[in-house]
């Protein structure tokens, strides 16, 4: 009997895995297809369509993803981290209801939130902020509830005892959060810039209400594309993504260790 369970389960783990896996493969089996029509000749792959993403059409987004996931994952994991300090460490008058308000645009829809930026923007005579300034403001309120989370979870776990130690051996307040502090919870916040920066660059519904004309990010622009035609260059431009999305991932994680935060121990 255990026997069988223990075959039936790795045959459902293997059966997750494909389908997992499986639309990856295809993609970047697409990537290389010869012609512009997708299709599988392996013998007959090539590169055209990935040297087509040094084209401006693909690299300016691209670039603006960049600098948007760049400029919101840095402000979120400094406003954050203030933030999560205030209710988790602090723990100021009616810290509670402030984590409530701080975690709130987690539980409304980006669609919705869209809207109601451009709707404010409209109404207070900011139309002009459409664009990258209205992008980084709607990035930050859609992946500042991660960071906070992140950050508060590991300030949670934070021994005060290292602070009074800290104290009694004549640190500054200042000092305190830059020696003590900001180092144990490292794990937690960087991981919250990751998730940040992953989200930014890879959104969709809240950014698709804020890009302007000619300045646009890499998702809209593969929509924008992908609504007239469809090529192997939107698989190199995914394949391309990817690769740059586990890049980042990997960066961030020598930076702040923040796989420590994952399995209770440290690097």
């Amino acid at each position: 009997m255990n026997r069988l369970l223990t075959y039936l389960f790795r045959m459902v783990l293997a059966a997750i895995l494909a389908f997992i896996t499986l639309p990856l493969v295809v993609v970047v089996a697409a990537s290389f297809s010869p012609t512009s029509a997708v299709t599988f000749r392996p013998s007959e792959w090539t590169l055209q369509w990935y040297a087509a993403l040094w084209d401006s059409r693909w690299l300016d987004p691209f670039l603006l993803s960049v600098e948007l996931a760049l400029i919101v994952s840095l402000a979120s994991g400094l406003l954050g981290v203030l933030g999560a300090y205030s209710v988790a460490y602090a723990k100021c008058r009616g810290h509670t209801a402030i984590m409530a308000f701080l975690l709130s645009p987690m539980s409304v829809p980006q669609i919705v939130k869209g809207v109601a930026i451009v709707l404010f923007l409209s109404s207070v005579g900011l139309y002009h902020l459409l664009g990258t300034p209205g992008l980084v403001m709607a990035h930050i309120i859609l992946t500042l509830p991660y960071v906070v989370r992140m950050a508060a979870t590991a300030m949670f776990g934070f021994d005060k005892r290292l602070e009074s130690a800290a104290r009694i051996l004549g640190a500054s307040a200042t000092q305190r959060i830059r020696y003590v502090l900001l180092p144990l919870i490292r794990s937690g916040l960087f991981s919250g810039m990751t998730f940040a920066f992953i989200i930014s660059f890879n959104n969709i519904p809240l950014s698709v209400f804020l890009v302007r004309p000619g300045q646009t990010t890499l998702p809209i622009t593969v929509i924008n594309h992908l609504e007239y035609s469809l090529d192997p260059v939107l698989a190199a431009v995914n394949v391309a993504s990817l690769l740059f999305i586990l890049g980042a991932i990997i960066l961030f994680e020598k930076i702040g260790g923040f796989s420590a935060q994952f399995h209770g121990g440290s690097k």
